[in-house]
């Protein structure tokens, strides 16, 4: 998978790290996940807004595209809130190789050039190639409808009004009260998962009705997310990188 960073007319191609995503879940993992995150996540705050930027400042719009994958927009609102739920990993990561990550300029600091910033951008950019590319499959395959960032923040206010409304009326909710940011995209993105396995499974002639098992999954989300065609946004993506710094 390469990708093109365009900045002022200027373009240049940058190699992702190879893995650098997360593997999903085994199937019946996903399918326990479903499950839980529909019963046991903890009540959150229904409303999404910008992240909030060090020392108060005001980041790009949430919907500013960061990059592009095979044309589809990935929003700052997306790509920074990934991001910051990455941190942890990128530390530990970090930390297994002799950094100190109480150390001032943590972020910024880093051996021939490379920071645990970059590596930080590298992942999540890794990470949301492969979720645009399922996405952009299950918009293709007429399972998912708009697949925006925008969208989904709308999606996710009608849920959590919608649950407001039934506890009002003292009618039953099933799940949490209301559904965080975070949880609302894992529970969407785990259900558009097994819609696209069963898809996928029915369009390689399996007629069972069974979704298609994990080795088979993996592959073919390997292959899309190696051919997906990437770009790169420099003057946010950059700017980014400075602003998740401590």
């Amino acid at each position: 998978m390469t990708v093109d960073k365009t900045a002022r007319g200027e373009s240049r191609k940058r190699r992702l790290r190879s893995g650098a995503g997360r593997r999903l879940r085994p199937l019946a993992a996903l399918q326990l996940l479903l499950v839980l995150l529909a019963l046991l996540v903890p009540a959150a705050c229904s409303r999404a807004g910008p992240p909030a930027e060090p020392g108060g400042g005001v980041g790009p719009d949430l919907f500013t595209a960061v990059a592009w994958v095979n044309g589809e927009p990935v929003a700052y609102g997306e790509f920074r809130t990934r991001m910051l739920e990455l941190r942890g990993e990128v530390i530990a990561e970090t930390a297994k190789g002799g950094a100190d990550p109480a150390a001032k300029g943590f972020w910024t600091s880093g051996s021939g050039g490379r920071t645990p910033l970059d590596l930080l951008k590298e992942k999540t950019l890794a990470l949301l190639v492969r979720v645009k590319v399922q996405q952009i499959a299950a918009k293709e395959a007429g399972i998912a409808g708009d697949i925006g960032y925008k969208a989904f923040l709308i999606q996710l206010d009608a849920e959590n009004r919608t649950r407001s409304s039934r506890l009002r009326l003292g009618e039953p909710v099933y799940g949490p009260e209301q559904y965080s940011e975070k949880a609302y995209y894992r529970y969407t993105l785990a259900n558009l998962e097994l819609a696209l396995r069963k898809w996928l499974a029915k369009e390689d002639g399996d007629r069972s009705g069974k979704p298609l098992d994990d080795e088979r999954y993996e592959a073919w989300l390997n292959r899309e997310a190696a051919n997906a065609e990437i770009r790169v946004n420099s003057s946010v993506y950059d700017k980014l990188s400075v602003e998740i710094a401590p």
